[in-house]
C-alpha cells in the first residue's frame, strides 16, 4: 500500500494539478477504496472546458470523475460483506436513505444525495478513496478494470431503458451514438427491444452502432425530417436540435426518454404533436437499481464496452488526456485513465 494519495485537482482556470495527500480513513460504515481505472464522463469535460454543468460552477479546485473500478484496500468496524483484494465498482451518488425517495426506491432523487465529481464534492481521480459499503459493488476477478469503470455510464443506459416502460417486441430510435446512445442501443436490446436506430452526425460513430447492434443507421444531417419512426424515441446527445425533433420522430402512443441535457436548457418543442399523439415524455436523472444489471449484461456480453474505449492514458497524463477529450471530441466515445 502506498504511503500517499495522489490527487488531480482541477480548478476554475481549468487547470489541473496532481497533489499527494494523506490516504483518507475508512468511517465505519465505509471501504477504502484503491482506484485502479476511470472514465471520463461527458460531465467531466464540460467542468473542465466550461467551468459548470447546470447549477453546478468550479469555484475552488476539487477532483473530479465518477467512473471508477478498485481495489478494496480497508474496510470500517461495522462493514460487512467485503475483504481486502476484492474488485469493485463505485456507485457515486450517496443518498440519506430516510427521505421518501430513498424509501420508495427512487433513490437518484434524494435531495440529500452526494454525487462524487459534482462540485465541490471530491470524485474518484486519485488513488484512495472511501466510500459507503452499501454503494460498492462487487465485480468478476476477471473483469478488466477499464471495464469496470465502463459500469457506471452503463447503468445511466439501463435505467434509461426502464424509463422506457414495457419495451418487449417495441422498436426505438436513439439520437446519439456517444457512449451513452451505445451503451442504450444495447441496453435496449439486451432487455428485450426488437429494431433499434441509431441516427447521428459522424459516419464513424454510426458504423460502430452498427457493429455493435443497429438494425439501421442515419445521418441526422442528412436525412431531413423524421417522423414517426419509433415506438420508443431516445435523446442522449444533449442536442437542442434533436429534441425539437422527438415530438415527431416517436410513433403515437409512443415514449420519448431524455436523456441527454440539450445545451442552453431551453428547447422549442412542438406540443402539438405531443397532445395529439398522446405521448409519455419522461427523463433521465443518473440511475437507481441499475449497477446489478449493469454488471450482468457486461459479464455475459450482451452489452460490449471495449469498443466503446478509444484512447487509454495514465493518471499523470490527466491533463493531458483532458485536453484531448475537449479538443477532439469527434475522435473520441470514451477515455479510461488507469492508475
Amino acid at each position: 500500500m502506498a504511503t500517499k494519495n495522489r490527487c488531480a485537482f482541477l480548478n476554475a482556470q481549468h487547470e489541473f494539478t496532481i497533489e499527494e495527500r494523506d490516504i483518507p480513513v475508512p468511517k465505519d460504515d465505509e471501504v477504502l477504496v484503491r482506484v485502479m481505472a476511470n472514465g471520463i464522463c461527458g460531465s467531466d469535460v464540460h467542468f473542465y472546458a466550461e467551468g459548470r454543468l447546470g447549477n453546478f460552477v468550479v469555484t475552488k479546485p476539487y477532483i473530479p470523475g465518477h467512473e471508477a473500478a478498485g481495489i478494496v484496500e480497508d474496510t470500517g468496524k461495522n462493514v460487512k460483506g467485503f475483504r481486502k483484494g476484492e474488485r469493485v465498482a463505485i456507485e457515486p451518488g450517496i443518498p440519506c436513505d430516510r427521505c421518501r425517495y430513498c424509501k420508495t426506491g427512487r433513490y437518484n432523487l434524494c435531495p440529500s444525495v452526494v454525487f462524487l465529481s459534482a462540485p465541490p464534492v471530491n470524485g474518484t481521480f486519485c488513488d484512495y478513496i472511501c466510500i459507503r459499503s452499501d454503494f460498492l459493488h462487487k465485480i468478476p476477478e476477471d473483469m478488466p478494470f477499464e471495464h469496470g469503470a465502463m459500469i457506471e455510464p452503463t447503468a445511466v443506459a439501463v435505467h434509461a431503458v426502464n424509463r422506457a416502460g414495457f419495451i418487449n417486441g417495441k422498436d426505438c430510435a436513439i439520437y446519439g451514438a456517444g457512449p451513452i446512445g451505445l451503451l442504450t442501443l444495447q441496453a435496449f436490446k439486451a432487455m428485450g427491444g426488437g429494431k433499434a436506430v441509431c441516427l447521428d452526425i459522424l459516419d464513424k460513430r454510426l458504423e460502430l452502432a452498427k457493429a455493435l447492434g443497429a438494425d439501421e443507421v442515419l445521418n441526422a444531417s442528412q436525412c431531413g425530417h423524421i417522423k414517426d419512426i419509433a415506438d420508443v424515441v431516445f435523446e442522449t446527445a444533449g442536442s437542442p436540435q434533436a429534441t425539437a425533433q422527438l415530438f415527431s420522430a416517436v410513433r403515437a402512443g409512443g415514449t420519448v426518454v431524455q436523456v441527454g441535457w440539450p445545451t442552453g436548457n431551453i428547447v422549442a418543442m412542438n406540443i402539438a404533436d405531443f397532445i395529439e399523439k398522446e405521448l409519455d415524455y419522461v427523463s433521465v436523472n443518473r440511475y437507481a437499481n441499475a449497477y446489478p444489471a449493469a454488471i450482468r449484461y457486461i459479464c455475459d456480453g450482451r452489452i460490449r464496452v471495449e469498443p466503446l474505449i478509444t484512447q487509454t492514458y495514465s493518471f499523470q497524463e490527466i491533463p493531458e488526456a483532458f485536453r484531448f477529450a475537449k479538443e477532439n471530441p469527434k475522435d473520441t466515445i470514451k477515455i479510461i485513465v488507469k492508475n
